[in-house]
C-alpha cells in the first residue's frame, strides 16, 4: 500500500456540484483523479480547469492514459480545446473523453484535432446494497505488491491484454507503489500467476482497474475472483461503492458481481 501522495495539480475532493444535481459527477471526478495521479507517478503533464476538467498525460503509449477528460454532463467546448492544444501530448495517442453521447460540438473540436475515431464504454457501478463479495475459492490467491514485483505486475498486464510489454512499462515504475491510495493487486494459482488487478480509493468510492488474466488461465472465474477481492478490500477501507468502465465484452462478468450499467463515457482517438 501506498504512503506518499505524489505532486498533482488541482483538487482532489470534488467540491463544484453536489449529487443532487448530478448524482454520477463524484464517480466520474474520482476518475479523473485516478488519472491525475496516474500521469502525477508517470512525472508527466497534470493541469485542471476551474470546471473539473483535466488534462493527464502519463506518456505511455496508450491513447487513454494520455489526454482530456470532463465529469461534467454537459462538458465546455472551449475547455476542452484549450486543455487539447497542450504541447505535452504531441507525439503521443491521447484521448478527449466525455460522458455520454457527445454533442456536435464535442466532435467538433475532437475533429479538429485529428480524434474521428469514437469508443464507447459502459461506466458501471456497484452501489452498498450489493453486499459483500464472495472471498476466492480453492487455491486462488490475490495478493497486493510492492514496488518490487511492479515489473512482474506490469508484464503479466501487458500479456493478459495481449499488447507489447513496453505498452504498460509505467506500471513497472517502483514509484507508483508510493501513490496514496493505490493497490496493485496478483493472483496466483498453485503458486502460478494468473491475472492483476488495482483498485483506487476516493473517499467511498473504489475504483476497479487493470483487470486482466493471462489466456491459458481464462474461463475459470479468475477475472471475477480479482473484482470481488479488489471489492472486498476496498469496503474494509471504507470504500461502499465501486465503479469500473468495462469493455463490452465485460459486462456480463461485472453484472454477476452487482454492477450495474449508468452511463458510458465516450473517447474520441485518432484512426489506428
Amino acid at each position: 500500500m501506498a504512503t506518499v501522495v505524489p505532486t498533482v495539480q488541482g483538487p482532489q475532493r470534488d467540491d463544484t456540484m453536489t449529487p443532487l444535481h448530478d448524482p454520477l459527477r463524484p464517480i466520474v471526478f474520482a476518475y479523473t483523479v485516478v488519472r491525475d495521479a496516474l500521469a502525477a507517478a508517470a512525472e508527466g503533464r497534470c493541469t485542471r480547469d476551474p470546471d473539473g476538467t483535466v488534462l493527464a498525460v502519463s506518456g505511455a503509449p496508450v491513447a487513454t492514459l494520455n489526454g482530456v477528460i470532463s465529469p461534467n454532463r454537459d462538458p465546455n467546448p472551449q475547455v476542452l480545446e484549450s486543455l487539447a492544444g497542450d504541447p505535452s501530448l504531441t507525439g503521443l495517442p491521447w484521448s478527449i473523453q466525455v460522458r455520454g453521447r457527445a454533442g456536435r460540438a464535442v466532435t467538433d473540436v475532437a475533429a479538429r484535432f485529428g480524434l474521428t475515431a469514437v469508443t464507447t464504454l459502459p461506466l458501471m457501478i456497484r452501489r452498498p446494497g450489493a453486499g459483500m463479495p464472495p472471498a476466492p475459492a480453492g487455491s486462488l490467491r490475490i495478493r497486493p505488491v510492492e514496488g518490487e514485483e511492479l515489473g512482474l505486475y506490469a508484464r503479466t498486464m501487458a500479456e493478459g491484454f495481449g499488447v507489447p510489454h513496453e505498452v504498460f512499462a509505467m506500471f513497472a515504475e517502483p514509484a507508483l507503489a508510493k501513490t496514496e491510495n493505490f493497490t496493485f493487486y496478483l493472483a496466483e494459482a498453485d503458486g502460478v500467476v494468473v491475472g492483476t488487478g488495482m483498485s483506487a480509493v476516493t473517499d467511498n468510492l473504489v475504483g476497479v482497474f487493470n483487470i486482466s488474466v493471462l489466456p491459458q488461465h481464462r474461463r475459470q472465474g479468475h477475472g471475477q475472483a480479482i473484482t470481488a477481492e479488489i471489492i472486498r478490500a476496498g469496503q474494509e477501507a471504507g470504500a461502499t461503492t465501486a465503479y469500473l468502465y468495462s469493455s463490452p465484452m465485460g459486462e456480463p462478468v461485472y453484472a454477476s458481481l452487482g454492477f450495474h450499467t449508468e452511463e458510458i463515457l465516450t473517447a474520441f482517438t485518432a484512426p489506428a
